[in-house]
This record gives C-alpha cells, structure tokens and sequence, in this order.
C-alpha cells in the first residue's frame, strides 16, 4: 500500500510540474518584441525606461520582484515607434526589475 501511494504523488508531483513548464512556456510565446529594450536604475525606487525601437506601437509591462517575489503593478504602457516612456515603482514594493512581459 505504501508504495502504491508512493508511485500516486510522483505521478502528481509530475503532473504539476509538466503543468508548470506548460505555463511557462506560454510566457515565451507572448514575448515582447527584441525591439522593445529596457534599462533600470536604482535610485530611490526601481526607475525603468522602456524603447521601442519596433516599427508598430507595442504594449508592454514590467515584471519587477520584491525580496524574490514576482510583482507585476497593474500598468500597461503603450509605446509608439521610436518613442520611450519612463515608469517606476517603490523600494517597499519592488526592488528589482526583472523584465518587460506583454499586457
């Protein structure tokens, strides 16, 4: 009885696993543009600038994190070409950029 419990939460574990990496692979494919670029500073807060160096408007967020934990403000910057817009967050909710992610 043991081991048939034992072999039922491997297969689980493997289950949510397989679950999780099909989640994750979703993310990549909703990734934002190469196009789009980014840089950070700390000062104060998490300052970032976002580009768009692509030839369409792109919408994009910023996944920021706070002690490890993923954050994710409820802001959606839209972008035309060429352009740049300037976004930041906290030190008490975010301290440190992790990436830009689509809205």
């Amino acid at each position: 009885m043991k081991l048939t419990y034992a072999i039922a939460s491997g297969v689980a574990a493997l289950g949510l696993l397989a679950g999780a990496q099909g989640i994750a692979q979703a993310d990549d494919v909703r990734a934002v543009p190469s196009c789009v670029e980014s840089e950070w500073t700390l000062l104060g807060g998490v300052i970032v600038t976002i580009t768009n160096n692509c030839s369409t408007t792109q919408q994009v967020n910023v996944r920021y994190s706070f002690g490890g934990e993923p954050f994710v403000p409820d802001k959606c910057h839209t972008i035309a070409p060429g352009k740049s817009v300037t976004t930041s967050e906290a030190v008490w909710s975010a301290n440190r950029f992790e990436s830009l992610i689509p809205c």
